[in-house]
């Protein structure tokens, strides 16, 4: 019987590890798509991201990830889901205390039936409430929830598992592959109220969570250039969104999409003094080198020009050179792609030492932090 529990424990175990181990290939993905909220989010409202508030969101993530993937895997085939026959719910709550006094393999003088009875009604449950005691802690610590919020958001997570059950995967089975039962519900609440209160024993060995944002406030002063990077990104997002609103208006061509960069990269932040959507959105603007820090429109034209022609969109140009002057397509490929990969390494470089593109230096533009002043929030460190 020794034998045979430790060999059940054993197969779950590897079961959960095969789970996790599909959760590490597919959260690259998840975190691509959840990284770019979670920076512009961070940027707005501290300035930076430290390695650990890094750390601790995206580690968050991927534990709720793997805890989704242990509620649905393995998954069934269709045709195995549509021959069960079993009940779809349970709503008898503690309905295994009556059936182990009532169970004819449990016996008080069998030491065996112990081992029987832990193997069978305690492991699940068991395992039901440490999956969620991470969460108790990652809100308790990161999110500074206090503990009837803890308790209800512990309280929906569990219901969203269950009803994630009930439904058969949000309908895709014919009927429910998994039981959706009360006890899980109260078990996963409870190991969010125990992950709760042990959080202390945790937070002991880290810094607080107001150092963290201290920290975060005191490097936001400084404009990283991956802090620049990201607001590229949203502007260049918005272009795209701006030339595919107009598509259904006029005919989308490249002058239309070179005519609205145009409109975000030099009208738009000659107007309003320094911003661009993207740098509005992460609390910086662009300033001169002009006693009143304003940039001339000249130079915003320049910039355009260099950076977001002939460089961001150089491909265009690369491609009407060639159809001029008849080169050879794959000579030409190749060595537009050698200096693509020539300027990524520069711009790696300028990441690494901080230090902006050579195009600013040039005409003398330079970012400055807002953080706290568009609001007119006083400086907390």
């Amino acid at each position: 019987m020794t034998v045979f529990l430790c060999y059940n424990v054993f197969g779950d175990f590897m079961g959960y590890i095969s789970v996790i181990k599909i959760a590490v290939l597919v959260f690259p993905i998840f975190s691509l798509i959840l990284s770019l909220p979670f920076l512009i989010y961070h940027y707005r409202k501290y300035g930076s991201i430290t390695f650990l508030r890094f750390f601790l969101v995206f580690s968050f993530f991927f534990y709720l990830l793997c805890a989704y993937f242990l509620v649905i895997l393995p998954l069934p085939k269709k045709t195995e889901v549509m021959q069960y026959s079993g009940a779809y719910y349970n709503l008898k709550p503690f309905f295994v205390i009556p059936e182990i006094f009532n169970s004819s393999e449990v016996s008080l003088i069998n030491p065996n039936s112990y081992i029987y009875l832990l193997n069978q009604r305690f492991l699940e449950p068991l395992f039901n409430i440490l999956m969620v005691i991470p969460f108790g802690i990652y809100l308790h610590y990161y999110f500074k929830c206090g503990f009837f919020k803890t308790l209800f958001l512990s309280f929906c997570l569990s219901l969203f598992f269950e009803l994630t059950q009930l439904s058969g995967l949000y309908f895709i089975y014919p009927r429910p592959y998994r039981l959706c039962d009360v006890n899980d519900l109260i078990n996963n609440t409870t190991g969010g109220v125990i992950g709760f209160i042990i959080t202390p024993i945790f937070s002991f060995f880290l810094p607080s969570r107001e150092k963290i944002d201290s920290k975060s406030y005191l490097r936001g002063r400084e404009v990283s250039i991956f802090r620049k990077g990201i607001a590229l990104i949203i502007d260049y997002f918005f272009a795209f969104v701006v030339c595919y609103i107009l598509n259904f208006f006029v005919e989308s061509n490249y002058i239309v999409y070179f005519l609205v960069l145009f409109l975000i990269f030099v009208i738009i932040p000659f107007i309003s003094s320094g911003f661009t959507f993207g740098t509005w959105i992460l609390n910086f603007k662009y300033i001169g080198s002009d006693y009143d820090g304003s940039i001339s429109f000249f130079k915003y034209l320049i910039k355009y020009l260099l950076f977001h022609i002939f460089i961001l969109n150089s491909w265009f140009i690369f491609m009407f050179l060639c159809e001029i002057f008849n080169t050879d397509l794959l000579f030409s490929v190749v060595l537009y792609c050698i200096c693509i990969f020539m300027f990524l390494v520069y711009c790696l470089v300028c990441f690494i030492l901080n230090r902006d593109i050579f195009i600013n230096t040039i005409l003398g533009v330079s970012s400055i932090s807002t953080i706290g002043v568009l609001s007119g929030e006083e400086d907390e460190i």
